[in-house]
């Protein structure tokens, strides 16, 4: 091999290694890109019954009766909070720490209900996501329900108009638990709320 070939190979091996030193620093530096406030954000799921082997993928949520509308518990990690809420209840519950969602939603006819669980990340208190996602729909005009249910820890609101609805949340390990129903009678809106909040609470109270 020539002296000038030599040369001409040992500037190419130069410049390869340079430019994967400047690609380790960056990665150093910066990062792969991931968003670092999503990093280590792990949900821990508790075991429902201790008599019951683990079972990390089992959703505290009973099915409401109708025509499935969403279904996003089949999926590992759920949903992303931008993806099925309002832009406002997506950042005051990413902003309390809740990182993915799994709910039932079904419909008949103009009326619906919902079951939804928001995961809050390790570290943060659901209690303060509960807080959180309460103090927003009092600030929208959704009044404090106090009869129904009668179960310590579980937060209704209700509202007439435009439809009837009533929502409620509690806490459930490391997770803020919604149920829903709304639609233009308010008579079967209250008859079914109440029906799905007894049997979600009947199968996976607050703890």
């Amino acid at each position: 091999m020539s002296s000038d070939a030599a040369r001409s190979r040992r500037r190419v091996v130069l410049v390869h290694a340079l430019l994967a030193a400047v690609v380790l620093a960056a990665v150093a530096g910066w990062g792969t890109g991931a968003d670092p406030a999503r990093a280590g954000r792990v949900v821990t799921v508790p075991d429902p019954d201790p008599r019951l082997p683990v079972n990390p993928e089992s959703v505290p949520l009973v099915r409401p009766p109708g025509v499935p509308v969403m279904d996003s518990t089949h999926e590992k990690r759920g949903a992303s909070l931008a993806a099925v809420l309002p832009k406002a209840e997506a950042e005051v519950l990413d902003d309390a720490g809740a990182v993915y969602v799994k709910a039932y939603v079904s419909r008949n006819r103009e009326f619906r209900q919902g079951v939804w669980l928001f995961a809050i990340r390790d570290g943060a208190d659901p209690a303060r996501a509960l807080r959180a996602i309460d103090d927003l729909y009092a600030a929208g005009g959704w009044a404090e329900v106090s009869e129904a249910p009668a179960q310590d820890g579980v937060l209704v609101r209700g509202q007439e108009s435009p439809l009837a609805a009533y929502r409620a949340h509690y806490v459930r390990g490391p997770y803020v638990i919604r149920v829903e129903a709304y639609g233009p009678a308010q008579d079967r809106v209250t008859r079914e709320f109440t029906t799905l909040v007894e049997r979600q609470l009947g199968q996976w109270p607050p703890r």
